[in-house]
């Protein structure tokens, strides 16, 4: 489990380099901003990735606390209280993102960004080098839940319909 724990931190890690660069390019684009929760909602994340963020807190000393009433239960006076170990999704927030629509009658690969960003741009190019192909990273994140042993200690946390974990529990997980 820990071997899988530590893949997934690596996944972050690029996903934080990506994210980066792509802030660093989109700069005068984006709206995204410390302070700015236009995007944060209460989220439930797989497994594997509950469980790094959970152990991670926790080498931290981290203990947050949780506020139902918020858009995100773990913002405090507008900041994440969990920010250094967020989910991946969180990471990725307002970036322009490429996906593959195969709802349509011939699948085609869209984009979609936070619509604070990218206002003032007359129809943006986007393209690979400007871009994060979610589908890759997603597809990366499931391999790595599909490989996650779950333990008696991981199977304590209640799961929805899909098998994920609700990360408001986090504040439990951190506490215990």
């Amino acid at each position: 489990m820990n071997e899988l724990l530590q893949h997934y931190r690596r996944l972050r890690d690029q996903v934080d380099q990506l994210a980066g660069r792509l802030e660093t390019i989109h700069r005068d684009a984006m709206q995204c901003k410390q302070g700015c929760t236009h995007c944060c909602v209460n989220l439930t994340v797989w497994p594997v990735e509950f469980f790094a963020i959970a152990e991670d807190l926790g080498a931290a000393g981290i203990k947050p606390v949780f506020d139902p009433t918020a858009a995100c239960g773990f913002l405090k006076d507008g900041l994440c209280q969990i920010y250094a170990f967020r989910p991946i999704i969180c990471r990725t927030h307002g970036l322009p993102l490429v996906y593959l629509d195969d709802e349509q009658d011939e699948p085609a690969y869209g984009v979609t960004f936070c619509e604070k960003n990218f206002q003032d741009a007359d129809d943006p190019a986007f393209g690979p080098d400007n871009t994060l192909d979610m589908d890759a990273v997603n597809q990366a994140l499931a391999h790595l839940q599909a490989a996650f042993v779950e333990t008696p200690q991981t199977l304590s946390f209640a799961r929805d319909a899909n098998g994920r974990i609700a990360l408001k529990l986090l504040a439990r997980a951190a506490n215990t």
